[in-house]
């Protein structure tokens, strides 16, 4: 069996509502506060989805869409700048889980 990179996995993780252009996030970033009042953009370090990531303009940028909820996030940001939670199945967009 081939070792699979960490892109690799996270390509095969499948998400409810998937499809929908309109699915709500589970998950809202702040990034003001992120790129104004965060000293250090922890987030963008420690998302093993690279949901967060810095332009070349040292500006933070957030995007749900991959996701895998670990809530890694949410113990790294200390600016209260992520905001999570669930929205009615039928309309919000998570990862579907096999086994629970």
């Amino acid at each position: 069996m081939k070792k699979m990179s960490i892109a690799e996995r996270l390509g095969t993780v499948s998400y409810v509502n998937q499809g929908k252009s309109e699915a709500k996030p589970h998950i809202l970033v702040d990034t003001d506060i992120c790129n104004h009042t965060c000293p250090h953009k922890a987030t963008t370090y420690v998302c093993p989805a690279n949901c967060y990531t810095i332009d070349e303009a040292g500006k933070v940028h957030f995007q749900f869409e991959d996701c895998i909820e670990c809530g890694t996030c949410m113990y790294a940001c200390d600016q209260n700048a992520v905001t999570w939670h669930y929205p009615d199945p039928e309309s919000g967009r998570g990862v579907k889980w096999n086994f629970g």
